[in-house]
């Protein structure tokens, strides 16, 4: 009886420390390994702030839509900091990078604030990544308001994605990428006395 008992609390411990192994947490980044790298420096501060997302991006865990009406929120597939703060931190990188040796802008122009408006960011996993957002611009030339300048645009981007996760965020980096490219245009037009507002 007693080798019984020890069997089965053996057996027991086994199948608690089954139970509790879980499965290996990832996280992601929107920032890009080229962004990361060493950029030239601004002679200008670039000031990005994310005024909105969406709801489902108020989750540590990485979401996909897996049907016409469903989303799926990704357990061990996770974020390394808000998505806030990474879709600031890589448009700022990235921005930096664009912006950074530019001869559109002006000798007296000091800096960028960046608002963002993001509606949609999403993906369906091996197919596309959706990044939808409206963004205002500001270009400070002096100490003083009288001097800025502001830009209004709206950016879309459908990225085909490859299978996976990795895929999903690489996705999502490219449409970053090319979010801060349309901002940089927008930007040296503006510069230049080029019209560069669109709504």
């Amino acid at each position: 009886m007693k080798r019984y008992f020890l069997r089965f609390a053996l057996l027991w411990l086994v199948s608690v420390g089954v139970g509790c192994t879980s499965a290996p947490v990832h996280y992601y980044t929107l920032t890009s390994p080229a962004e990361v790298s060493p950029a030239p420096q601004t002679a200008f501060a670039i000031d990005v702030r994310v005024v909105h997302t969406p709801p489902l991006l108020h989750h540590a865990e990485l979401m996909v839509r897996t049907g016409p009406t469903e989303m799926t929120l990704l357990e061990n597939e996770r974020w390394a900091s808000p998505v806030n703060d990474e879709i600031k931190d890589a448009v700022r990188l990235a921005l930096q990078r664009r912006l950074s040796g530019t001869s559109g802008f002006s000798p007296t122009f000091t800096k960028v604030t960046l608002d963002i408006d993001v509606q949609h960011f999403e993906a369906e996993l091996g197919r596309h990544a959706l990044f939808a957002a409206s963004w205002k611009a500001t270009v400070s030339t002096g100490p003083r308001s009288d001097g800025a300048r502001t830009t209004t645009c709206t950016f879309q981007a459908d990225e085909k994605i490859r299978a996976g996760y990795d895929g999903m965020v690489v996705g999502y980096q490219q449409e970053i990428a090319a979010l801060a490219q349309a901002i940089a245009i927008a930007l040296t037009s503006s510069a230049n006395g080029i019209d560069a507002s669109c709504h």
